[in-house]
This record gives C-alpha cells, sequence and structure tokens, in this order.
C-alpha cells in the first residue's frame, strides 16, 4: 500500500506541474520536490511590440526569463524631418557696416554672375539617428505593470546633418565667386593667363574689394588657440590665412607653439563656402550608448489580456558631450562660443545636457 501511494502521489504531482500549479507546501508524500517558478515561466512566451517616441518608430521583441526578469530586444529609426535655420551672410569684419556694405556689393555680384544674391542662408537640418537595443525589464514589486529597465543602444556616429537650402546655392556660389575675387586683388595674382600674359583686374576694383573685405558666415568667436601641428611652409603660389596673405616659402608656424598661434582665443570664427559652394555641418555621437529607465504599462482591451500599452521613460547616456563639426573641419561644442542663431541654441542645449531623453510608447501583442 505504501508503495501505491507513493507512486500515486507522484502521478499527481506530475498532473499539477502540466496544469501550472504549485503545492502549497513541501510533503515527500506529495512530491519528490517543489517546481522553481524561475524555471517554469522562462521563455514560455513571445510579445511582439510597436514602439514610438524620441528615439524614432520601431519595434520589440521581449520574452520573460521568471516572473521578475524579462529580456527585450529591438529596433528604432528617427524619420528624416527638416528644421530650418537662418545665418546672415556678412562683409568684412565689422558687424555694424557689414548689412551696408553686403547691399552696396548685391548689385556687383549680380552683375558677375547673373544672380540675384540674398544675404540670408537657410540651412535644413535633419535627425539621421537609428538604433538597435537590448534591455532587461525588471518587475521586483507585486504590481508587475511598473519594470525598472537597464540595457543598451547601438546606432551609428552620425545622429544629425545640416546642408544649405537648394534655394541658396546661387547665392553661395555668388560669394564664392566674390571671395576668389578678392583673394586674387589681396595677392595679385591676375584674374586669368591669356597665353604668357596676365590678365588683372583694374587697380580701382582691386581697392574696392580689398576695402570690402572677404565675404562669410560668421557663427561665432573661437573659445581657444587653436595650433599648427608642425612646422608649415606655405606651398606653391603662397597660401592665404584670414585676410594675411603669406608667400611661398614662408615658415607659418613653429610646431606647437602656445606663443605662436594659427588663431587666438576669440577671433571671429567664420564659414565660407566649400569647394562644390555649399555650407554643411554633421552632429556625431558615440555608436554604443546604455540606457536606464522605467516604466508603466496594463491591459490596453479591458476583455483582451494579449494586448497592452505601455509607456517608457528615461536616459540614454552619449558617454560625453556629442560634436557638431562643420564642413571645414570646426566643431561647435567644443571648439566655437557664442554661436549664433537656433545652431547657437542647440549648441547649448546639448553642453548643459550629456544624456538624450528617452521618452517612448509601446503598444504590445502577445504571439503566443
Amino acid at each position: 500500500m505504501r508503495r501505491q501511494a507513493l507512486l500515486l502521489s507522484a502521478i499527481l504531482g506530475v498532473h499539477l506541474a502540466v496544469q501550472g500549479q504549485v503545492p502549497t507546501s513541501f510533503d515527500p508524500l506529495t512530491t519528490s520536490s517543489a517546481a522553481e517558478p524561475a524555471v517554469r515561466h522562462a521563455f514560455n512566451h513571445l510579445d511582439l511590440s510597436l514602439t514610438t517616441g524620441s528615439t524614432g518608430i520601431g519595434f520589440d521583441v521581449s520574452m520573460p526569463v521568471n516572473k521578475v526578469f524579462s529580456l527585450r530586444a529591438g529596433y528604432a529609426i528617427m524619420p528624416h524631418f527638416t528644421h530650418t535655420m537662418h545665418f546672415g551672410v556678412d562683409v568684412g569684419d565689422d558687424p555694424t557696416t557689414s548689412q551696408h556694405k553686403f547691399n552696396r556689393l548685391a548689385g556687383l555680384l549680380e552683375d558677375l554672375t547673373g544672380n540675384k544674391v540674398d544675404n540670408v542662408v537657410d540651412m535644413e537640418g535633419q535627425p539621421t539617428y537609428w538604433n538597435w537595443k537590448l534591455m532587461v525589464d525588471v518587475r521586483p514589486f507585486r504590481n508587475k505593470n511598473w519594470h525598472f529597465t537597464a540595457g543598451i543602444y547601438a546606432g551609428n556616429r552620425q545622429v544629425a546633418r545640416a546642408v544649405n537650402a537648394i534655394e541658396d546655392m546661387p547665392s553661395l556660389m555668388a560669394v564664392d565667386i566674390y571671395n576668389n575675387l578678392y583673394n586674387k586683388a589681396l595677392s595679385g595674382e591676375p584674374l586669368a593667363v591669356v597665353g604668357d600674359v596676365g590678365v588683372h583686374m583694374p587697380e580701382v576694383m582691386n581697392q574696392k574689394l580689398l576695402d570690402y573685405g572677404r565675404m562669410s558666415i560668421r557663427m561665432g568667436e573661437y573659445s581657444h588657440d587653436v595650433l599648427y601641428p608642425e612646422d608649415v611652409v606655405a606651398g606653391e603660389g603662397g597660401v592665404f590665412i584670414g585676410d594675411d596673405y603669406y608667400e611661398e616659402g614662408t615658415v607659418l608656424h613653429k610646431a606647437n607653439d602656445p606663443e605662436d598661434p594659427m588663431i587666438h582665443a576669440g577671433d571671429a570664427y567664420r564659414v565660407v563656402p566649400d569647394e562644390n559652394s555649399m555650407v554643411k555641418a554633421w552632429a556625431y555621437a558615440n555608436r554604443l550608448k546604455p540606457y536606464l529607465g522605467f516604466g508603466y504599462g496594463g491591459r490596453l482591451l479591458k476583455k483582451d489580456p494579449r494586448w497592452r500599452i505601455s509607456f517608457d521613460c528615461g536616459a540614454m547616456f552619449w558617454g560625453g558631450t556629442p560634436q557638431i563639426v562643420t564642413h571645414d573641419g570646426t566643431d561647435l561644442v567644443n571648439d566655437v562660443k557664442n554661436v549664433r542663431g537656433k545652431v547657437g541654441d542647440y549648441v547649448n542645449i546639448i553642453k548643459k545636457f550629456k544624456v538624450f531623453p528617452v521618452l517612448n510608447l509601446r503598444i504590445t501583442r502577445r504571439l503566443f
């Protein structure tokens, strides 16, 4: 009878385990061992979520490890919407006379280029970031609607970009042409060489260009001295640094000599168009970004527990201050101060906040 009772107890224990019922106490006559919830509930269902928020739009898949921990992985990308920023084109170094000089030059530039020149340049900024993510959700409370999350995002380095509007290309091309004429007036080079004969601008025109100064977009001031990394010798044809011209063979700088910087702190930082008559900038952050946060969720449909809605709030750690680099290699965050306009507002925000705020909405459907 004793042997039959033990056999019956074992069969009953297997039946209870299959039904998901846990014995309330340990009894050798009832079952040989109590099943552990961490093992019984591991990876026993799969949830699929659609997400939207400050990290973009994307998806998550999650599975439980036990009643407290679950693993979640997914992907999100920010749509490439456009935000427009404005910059003014300056002439010369004196901001009080820049607008007057530009107005006088506008007609000359239109005659030279055939294009109407605008002294305001629009920059179109777009977010470009995307991220894969791996998260651990922890539900330590009896109310399992609350969860804490730790994990990591892995994505691209370039998180945003800005480029001048297409409508401003004629203005920037005119600025390039004007600056080329100004450089030739400053160096005394001919406009062109026909055969062996150099064709020069009239002296009156040269003097007018020198009086006006170079055209540029003044962004702010350098926050520190900029040093040459090595001795620099002016190459063939000489070189311009700012408004100064150095003849071929001139030693421009002693290697890393703090008494002889290329640019002094407080000097104006001016942007000129690149070789394609464009103005560009890119924002960069680390590829790997740790995350800490919390969230709350519940049923989306009262009568269907398979559908849930939840909110996640937290911080993505950039691992330092991101960079905003222009096409000439200048970092607006670390190399420039008092940056003008909307870009200046963004630069100031990035300097103050070392993390990216995360606020996401998730709609979840249990698949099995």
